[in-house]
């Protein structure tokens, strides 16, 4: 082979070692707890919306801060701070599934600089079957 083949093989090999790495999401998902226990380190955390606490999103006191509640796998409800100034309040946070955040610990408070939402499925067949269901007996 060649010189100019060989160090052609490896920018190519380099290349999608880059590529790889960068779209593959390899992280897993940690908890608060754990997330806490080390601040400033970038991590995961999966869990769903705690509904039973207020979203808060105020443009006239900040414009680019969303803050919520999410509980994570080990039920530990923490308040989280998202700050995007293109999209603050991300579309859909109510009516979410589960919600995936890479934050660090900053100050005592979870600061997420990515929010990834899974939302329900527009299309429910049980709930479909159980509508049609109901409104075929009522004829």
């Amino acid at each position: 082979m060649k010189k100019s083949q060989i160090i052609l093989i490896v920018v190519i090999a380099v290349a999608a070692g880059i590529i790889l790495s960068t779209y593959m999401d390899t992280s897993t998902s940690v908890t608060f707890s754990e997330a806490f226990a080390h601040p400033g380190e970038e991590y995961k955390v999966s869990g769903t919306l705690d509904k039973s606490r207020e979203v808060v999103y105020d443009p006239q006191v900040d414009a680019s801060l969303c803050t919520f509640y999410v509980v994570d796998a080990n039920g530990e409800s923490q308040k989280v701070y998202y700050r995007n100034s293109a999209d603050p309040k991300p579309m859909g946070l109510e009516q979410s599934e589960s919600i995936d955040m890479h934050g660090k610990v900053v100050d005592g408070q979870f600061q997420a600089s990515q929010v990834l939402m899974k939302c329900p499925s527009k299309y429910n067949e049980n709930k479909h079957m159980m509508d049609e269901t109901a409104s075929n007996g009522s004829n």
